[in-house]
């Protein structure tokens, strides 16, 4: 990264930072706002943030970004609360991930029809996930039931890990039809041994951090960082296994969060959380400059109209019929049903597919990418102030 990119995208998070509580009252995604002021200082625009000819280090910041946002979102699962009042979140992750990546593969081949039916897997495991913390205001906002509040904050955590393991289950296949005979081991590895290392990982790193917590040896700043660095070393050692460091990740935050829910240890995680965010703002910037422009300019119909279904029917479909013969009144499924912004999952798992994969239709699924999310975090920012309006009545009647 030059220095002059690095010094804009610096004074981009700062003027960000001074009005983010504005923003957050307003209902607008943060990412949108980077996307928009990518797209406006790069190429295309006043050309001070130049993407193009450094893509590696786009990659790298969206990885890190992932990674830790994986370990922050598992980390911070209440699992007794998810297993106490869990029914929704249970049948949003066991039915609603699964007919959503459905939906989405049917989608692709009738819109899409020259993608390979493996791609077709892959594109709809891509633009699955739900990032509803993109929108952060939505899960403070206490006019929100707090049973659809708990329903998206869970679902939320686990959509990205559930994702990848789809994802790799589709690239396992993709692999074995490309002629290579270790699909099965491929998929061990992404799968197995990678859940298997971040989960010691995280519990070591868990006990290690609470333990000089609780003693003292340790002070609120360092402990912190430290638990930032247990998330990054999840990420490396499922790497080494020539596993996923993604899958790593998701699987030590778990671990963390059952050692800090049986030891009673709460170790503030303010750092992690800040950098994760950080990091994820700095990508949409880095998307906007890059690819945003092109994306849509390439892209035809067809492509915008896979987006639009993606955006606006597939999560929906598949929120009701998950949430089916449930007590959730049907304004509440509804809103959790529209409010599943797309976001840097989406973006990571576009540029996982691209690199791993002989991919034929890598350009397809790029303007696929980048139409689904702009359009995601748009529609889900106007129509916030509004969801908000109706689901309220829900609250106002168990009352």
């Amino acid at each position: 990264m030059g220095t002059e990119t690095a010094f804009v995208l610096t004074l981009l998070v700062l003027a960000y930072a001074v009005v983010s509580s504005v923003v957050t009252r307003w209902y607008v995604a943060p990412a949108l706002i980077f996307v928009v002021s990518g797209v406006l200082l790069g190429p295309s625009g006043l050309g001070v943030l130049d993407i193009d000819s450094d893509t590696g280090t786009f990659t790298v910041v969206a990885q890190l970004a992932l990674t830790v946002i994986l370990f922050n979102q598992a980390a911070e699962l209440d699992l007794r609360s998810v297993l106490r009042r869990g029914h929704d979140s249970f049948r949003l992750i066991v039915i609603g991930i699964p007919l959503t990546i459905g939906l989405g593969v049917v989608t692709a081949v009738l819109v899409l029809p020259e993608m390979p039916l493996w791609e077709a897997v892959c594109l709809a495991t891509i633009v699955a996930p739900a990032e509803v913390v993109l929108i952060e205001a939505l899960l403070e906002d206490r006019r929100i039931p707090e049973r659809v509040r708990h329903a998206l904050s869970v679902e939320s955590g686990c959509y990205d890990g559930f994702a990848l393991a789809a994802l790799f289950a589709a690239l396992a296949l993709a692999s074995d039809r490309a002629g290579t005979p270790d699909w099965g081991w491929f998929l061990v590895r992404t799968e197995v041994l990678s859940l298997g290392a971040g989960a010691v990982v995280g519990v070591v790193g868990a006990l290690l951090i609470s333990t000089s917590y609780e003693r003292g040896w340790v002070n609120d700043t360092w402990s912190q960082l430290a638990t930032l660095a247990v998330a990054l070393i999840c990420f490396q050692v499922g790497e080494m296994f020539h596993g996923s460091g993604f899958v790593a990740a998701f699987a030590g935050g778990l671990a963390a969060a059952v050692v800090a829910q049986r030891t009673g240890a709460e170790v503030p995680r303010q750092v992690s959380d800040a950098a994760g965010h950080l990091l994820e703002l700095l990508v949409f910037a880095m998307f906007g400059a890059a690819v945003v422009i092109t994306g849509w300019r390439d892209a035809d119909w067809r492509v915008v109209l896979f987006a639009v279904l993606a955006v606006f029917v597939m999560r929906v479909v598949s929120v009701w019929l998950a949430l089916l013969r449930t007590d959730m009144p049907a304004r509440s499924r509804l809103f959790i049903g529209w409010f599943g912004p797309r976001g840097i999952g989406t973006l990571v798992l576009g540029l996982l597919v691209v690199q791993e994969g002989a991919i034929e239709q890598a350009d397809l699924i790029t303007q696929t990418v980048v139409v689904t999310v702009t359009l995601s975090l748009l529609t889900h920012s106007l129509t916030a102030p509004l969801g908000i309006r109706l689901v309220q009545r829900d609250r106002l009647m168990q009352h």
